[in-house]
């Protein structure tokens, strides 16, 4: 019997009844498998079917005792300890009562083989860069990023065959992700990376993408997939461009023939006034005209309702990414070549031994900011935006500047973005706002809605709109690793938005290939000593 993880029609059924998916079917053989789609498709519950931590509705599910899941967050306590992130502490415990001359079998069971754990946990967190800390240190204690290297080594000290990860990467730098990539290279089982992260994606060549109808499966390179895909997305925009052209071809037709037998109708009721002709044969008359009418309505009717369901089946096939359109704004009245002027700056909380930075930001540059996770990255920004006083130096601001945060936090969650983005407008701009806000691939519908409500990448695009199309011109926009937790659709919408933005950017992000797409034309660099820059693409695997 097949040891690999295999789905053989499963669907599930969300509690207020909607179907999430249905006949997902597959086995996971590949030694890497990436398991993509769009955000809220159910790529995380369909991991967790994997791992028989939740039942599918139908479906069964065969080898799910074989699989380690580990999911994007875990919730910590005061009380929780690396060991226990590692999921070690029982087997911990149970060795230090054998070593006191415990006999108990169930000791021996909890422990099995891993009579070296305590030594093989300390070896990785060494590999993860976190020898600093002792296994009974609080998680407490820990970043995001260092957490995420410590649940990863987790899996990777799992006795299981398949392990199951949820986008991994979230909050690792390139450094992390390499080390993540040699880990998952030397795994001797099966390895399903749930993830949008494309430097893993480049290095995979089976993937599997789920959709509301299961799941598609490819064989070979995420570039290969990619060119796939972008050739379907054009076959879709040219049916739904062929669609419009013979529906409104159609409706002309059934329109013209509504008019001619309307016209018919007119004549007869003008003829039924003639007295000359018996009335018993003029009505007769009129009621064939009347019901030919109402038959000749009828079709209209129809076809325009056809060619509607027609053209929104052929919509939904459509990326919301095909035609994103971002309107420029007007620029300020007395712009400036300097944007910024900053001088022998020092960051509070961070290396006080890192050189004062001095900088000048111009129009119109688009600088990334990289290094090692910790260093003062996202710090700068905000110490830029001043949100944040710095510890000493001078920043000068010659032009409107917006600072973005992971968290996108100018978005009310309680307001639609129309509702906040209309405040003191007048119908005229709130009508031209509408139509920008839908060439940004926001639908009616949701530009409506609250915020909290909105996917991720509705969320960001919601939060750049207020920024762009907002009432003061913002001549440098700071974003701070905007493309976390995206879907591919939603990240190659964003890299639209900022292709087509022409004022000066500040990003800071670990995506080499998202900063490449976004036109990056200079990188600052900060290591321990000094802040540095360069004019291409420094090594991001470099622990800096």
């Amino acid at each position: 019997m097949s040891k690999f993880l295999q789905l053989y029609d499963i669907s599930y059924q969300l509690p207020n009844g909607n179907i999430l998916f249905s006949q997902v079917s597959g086995s996971f053989s590949a030694k890497i498998t990436a398991l993509i789609g769009r955000n809220g498709v159910g790529k995380s519950l369909l991991a967790q079917i994997l791992s028989g931590e939740i039942k599918p509705t139908q479906g069964t599910v065969l080898n799910a005792d074989s699989s380690y899941y580990l999911p994007q967050t875990y919730e910590i306590s005061a009380d929780t300890t690396i060991s226990d992130l590692l999921g070690i502490q029982d087997i911990l415990d149970a060795l230090v009562r054998i070593s006191l001359g415990s006999i108990d079998e169930a000791d021996f069971s909890l422990v099995g083989d891993h009579w070296n754990i305590e030594s093989e946990a300390v070896a990785l967190l060494t590999k993860w860069g976190l020898s600093a800390y002792s296994l009974q240190s609080p998680a407490t204690q820990l970043s995001g990023g260092e957490q995420m290297r410590i649940r990863i080594a987790a899996a990777f000290l799992s006795a299981k065959t398949t392990l199951i990860l949820d986008e991994p990467s979230n909050h690792l730098d390139l450094h992390y992700k390499s080390k993540l990539w040699e880990m998952i290279q030397a795994w001797s089982g099966e390895v399903i990376l749930i993830t949008h992260d494309r430097y893993l994606l480049d290095q995979v060549d089976v993937i599997a993408e789920l959709t509301k109808e299961g799941l598609i499966w490819f064989q070979g390179s995420f570039a290969e997939f990619r060119v796939l895909r972008e050739a379907e997305k054009q076959r879709a925009i040219d049916e739904l461009a062929t669609i419009k052209i013979e529906e409104k071809k159609r409706l002309k037709v059934a329109q013209q023939q509504l008019e001619r037998q309307q016209k018919r109708s007119a004549e007869a009721n003008r003829a039924r006034g003639n007295q000359n002709q018996a009335k018993i044969l003029m009505d007769a008359q009129k009621n064939r005209s009347d019901h030919t009418s109402g038959k000749m309505q009828l079709k209209y009717d129809r076809a325009k309702e056809v060619g509607r369901a027609r053209i929104e089946t052929a919509q939904k096939a459509v990326e919301p990414t095909a035609n994103i359109v971002l309107h420029q704004m007007e620029k300020a009245a007395h712009q400036s070549a300097i944007i910024a002027e900053i001088t022998d700056l020092k960051l509070p909380f961070v290396m006080p031994q890192v050189a004062p930075l001095s900088l000048t930001i111009r129009s119109g540059e688009r600088m990334a900011i990289v290094g090692r996770n910790g260093i003062g990255k996202s710090l700068l920004l905000k110490v830029i935006a001043g949100l944040i006083p710095a510890a000493d130096g001078v920043i000068e601001t010659f032009s409107p500047a917006v600072y973005l945060d992971q968290h996108l936090s100018l978005l009310d969650p309680n307001k639609s973005v129309l509702e906040q983005i209309s405040q003191n407008r007048t119908k005229e701009e709130i009508s031209q706002l509408r139509m920008q806000l839908s060439q940004l691939g926001l639908p009616a519908k949701d530009i409506e809605k609250p915020s909290m409500h909105l996917s991720g990448g509705e969320r960001l695009k919601s939060a750049l709109a207020l920024i762009l199309y907002g009432q003061s011109p913002v001549e440098l926009l700071m974003l701070d690793e905007p493309n976390n937790h995206l879907d591919l659709e939603s990240l190659a919408a964003l890299e639209s938005m900022l292709q087509q933005y022409h004022g000066a950017l500040m990003v800071v992000s670990h995506d080499s290939i998202f900063l490449e797409t976004i036109g990056i034309d200079q990188y600052l660099t900060v290591t321990d000593q000094a802040w540095e820059v360069s004019y291409k693409m420094p090594d991001l695997r470099r622990d800096f």
